[in-house]
């Protein structure tokens, strides 16, 4: 997410990323536009407390790759289970 005082410093023609829930990486998005609580990014507004918004690539991967562990644990845990209820059936 990015802070107060880093919205503050940022400006049109500034990169910032975005991380949507279903990213395998960060966006980049480029601000055309910053107002009280928006900012554009080409014809795109968000609000400027997504918490899906950072300033640094950095922060912006480490946010994907923590949604995507999480989701591939899920998904692991998910095909233990199936493959019990089949050893069940068929055992």
């Amino acid at each position: 997410m990015i802070t107060v005082e880093e919205w503050q410093k940022l400006k049109s023609g500034d990169v910032i990323w975005y991380t949507s829930q279903l990213a395998l990486k960060p966006e980049k998005l480029i601000i055309t536009k910053i107002t009280e609580n928006l900012v554009y990014c080409d014809k795109t507004r968000f609000d400027k407390e997504n918490y899906l918004l950072h300033s640094s690539l950095n922060d912006a991967t480490q946010a994907v790759n923590f949604r995507l562990k999480a989701h591939i644990e899920k998904i692991q845990h998910q095909i233990d289970e199936n493959l019990k209820q089949l050893e069940q059936e068929n055992g």
